[in-house]
């Protein structure tokens, strides 16, 4: 069995959850929400919107950009 791909479905199972975004190029956004998994505009590639803080508009990362996402634990950001 190889590696599972990260694509759009796997991106949508943590729409509404709060996750630690690991990029390709080594970096990582801490501890956003994610709002939406979909293609984005009329080049149909696939990106989430994510949000940093409360009462912020969402961002945007297209998928080719994510290596994979770490959920975090619910019980420990109360």
């Amino acid at each position: 069995m190889g590696i599972e791909r990260f694509n759009l479905n796997v991106a949508r199972a943590f729409v509404g959850r709060y996750v630690n975004l690991h990029m390709k190029d080594g970096s990582v956004l801490v501890n956003v929400y994610v709002a939406d998994a979909k293609k984005q505009g009329e080049s149909g590639k696939p990106a989430i919107l994510y949000i940093t803080k409360p009462q912020t508009s969402p961002l945007q990362v297209y998928l080719k950009e994510i290596e994979w996402m770490e959920q975090l634990n619910p019980f420990m950001l109360d």
